[in-house]
């Protein structure tokens, strides 16, 4: 009796819990969140303190957009 050959995809194993977070959609999305919050800090005029931390938060929002592009789908 021959084996069964599988498919590409019934070797894969099921997607635990960090696979589904380090997926490229989600974090994306909070980079891009991260960058527009940077920015509004920025450009608000009432808090001098989140004028301070808005270039920090741009810049982390930045990273991590740069470093999520390279996750897969």
């Amino acid at each position: 009796m021959c084996p069964k050959l599988l498919t590409k995809h019934q070797h894969r194993q099921p997607p635990t819990i960090w696979r589904r977070w380090l997926r490229r959609g989600i974090l994306e999305n909070l980079a891009t969140t991260l960058i527009a919050a940077g920015v509004l800090m920025l450009l608000q005029p009432f808090s001098l303190t989140l004028y301070g931390y808005s270039f920090v938060t741009t810049l982390i929002g930045v990273a991590m957009f740069t470093i999520v592009t390279k996750f897969p789908e």
